[in-house]
């Protein structure tokens, strides 16, 4: 069952306790009652969807491709959409914006490659480009305030965990 039928059932179960203490309404009453529990669940419906899709599913752990010591992750929701980066040694997260996806299919593995921009106290800081093929996934950042660009590589050994991706944080 998934969350949106569990929610729409602990709802209607509230609802029908509510309606049994209840006993003095008339009907007409209980089928307004029930007209607005419909708009409440289908209101409540897309405002929970985008809870979950600010949770995070799984984590990418990446190292600098030439200084093995600069690490980071990023969180996905279960989408497979960016939700945050922290590097290694930083005390707090850094949110992610989604701008756009190219989805390329050839080769060996189809190539998605999605944009973000890295938002600092409500400001654009960077980009992120962020790669995947395969079992191979690539983050290339470019600051805004010089547009250096850093490149990271997935490191498999943090973040496969039983065929999967990382379900916590890497550090």
């Amino acid at each position: 069952m998934n969350m949106r039928t569990t929610y729409a059932l602990t709802l209607l179960c509230l609802f029908a306790i509510v309606s049994c203490a209840d006993k003095k309404k008339n009907t007409e009453v209980k089928e307004t009652k029930v007209t607005s529990l419909d708009t409440i669940v289908k209101n409540d419906s897309s405002a929970l969807e985008n809870e979950l899709n600010a949770i995070p599913h799984h984590y990418i752990c990446y190292t600098h491709d030439d200084d093995t010591s600069l690490q980071l992750f990023i969180a996905f929701n279960a989408s497979s959409n960016a939700l945050f980066v922290k590097y290694k040694g930083q005390k707090d997260s850094i949110p992610l914006i989604n701008v756009k996806e190219d989805f390329q299919n050839g080769g060996a593995y189809p190539t998605i490659t999605q944009f973000y921009d890295e938002m600092l106290a409500g400001e654009k800081n960077g980009t992120y480009e962020l790669t995947h093929s395969g079992n191979w996934d690539y983050a290339k950042y470019t600051r805004k305030k010089d547009g250096k660009i850093f490149r990271f590589t997935i490191n498999h050994e943090l973040t496969i965990q039983k065929d999967n991706y990382r379900l916590t944080p890497c550090f």
